[in-house]
This record gives structure tokens, sequence and C-alpha cells, in this order.
């Protein structure tokens, strides 16, 4: 699938209004993408969703409705490149995520990949306006013996941050 064909898919997802902005750092090269449902990030993401409310609720459609939304800072697949690369190539796409945070305005922003993205978050403009642990959240991603932490650590942000509460009262 061409790059233009993921990012229709995406914008295809993308709500009015985000709300929770998710932050990942590429779709990986094998092919998988969050929004074709077939990801590590989507499955994982998926069932924290659906132990928050209890039940199997968690679909692209609800994940929009929500007001969630995945931002990848680098458009195309840097899972194969070196560390030293990746980190380079994320550099150079912050630039492009502060100027979207700044436009959009997310209430909350949960960041997908503490090893190579968060110090580049860290040290960008965005932390002038988002605090750690009040409306910017650092998870790991769900791979590699993460997956629980990952979803224990997302259910405390939704719980944080009243979803529950904002869509069904």
């Amino acid at each position: 699938m061409k790059n233009n064909n993921f990012e229709n898919l995406r914008n295809n997802y993308k709500p009015d209004n985000i709300e929770v902005l998710f932050v990942g750092e590429s779709r990986p090269k094998g092919g998988t993408f969050f929004y074709q449902g077939d990801s590590a990030l989507y499955k994982e993401t998926k069932k924290a969703f659906d132990k928050y409310f209890d039940q199997d609720i968690f679909t692209l459609d609800k994940f929009k409705l929500w007001g969630c939304w995945l931002y990848d800072i680098c458009e195309n697949p840097v899972n194969h490149l070196s560390n030293e690369e990746r980190r380079s190539t994320i550099q150079e796409n912050i630039p492009e995520l502060e100027s979207f945070i700044k436009q959009e305005s997310p209430k909350i922003i949960i960041v997908c990949k503490k090893t190579l993205v968060e110090p580049k978050i860290r040290d960008s403009d965005i932390m002038h306006t988002y605090q750690v642990g009040n409306n910017i959240f650092f998870l790991p991603f769900p791979s590699n013996g993460n997956q629980r932490r990952y979803r224990e650590e997302l259910i405390i942000v939704l719980t944080l941050y009243g979803l529950k509460e904002k869509y069904f009262q």
C-alpha cells in the first residue's frame, strides 16, 4: 500500500476534534497498520479499551467517536533502521508534530514509544504546554514483553481522563 493510501485510511478516522492524541513512531515496515486493525499497537490498544469499558467495545469507528486519533511522527516506516537513523528521522519530524499539536490542542497526549520518542518529545516545545502525568503520558510500545504494562498504563490514563464518564453517563 502506498503512503497516500495509509494516510487516507488514517485520515478517514480522524475526529473533527482530537481529544486524545496517541503519538507513535511510524507504521511498521512489515505492512501492518493501526488503521487496518492488524498491528501490535492496535491489538493491545483494543485489549486495553475493552478491559477499561469491561466489554468488547473497541472499534476504529468508536476510537474516532471518542475523539482519539493516532499520529505517527514519521510518515515512512523506521523500525528497520538503526537506532541512530531512527533518532535522527524522529528529530527531523518533531517540528511538524509540534505544529500539529499546537493546531489541534488535544486535551491528552499518549506517546506510545518511550525508548526513542520520549527523549525527543521531552526536549521539544510540546513540554511547554503539556505536563507529564497530567496531560501527557509516555507508555512503552506494546512489544517485547511490554504488552501488559502498555495496557495497564493506558487504562490508568483513560481512567484519569474519565472517558467512560464522557461517553456513558
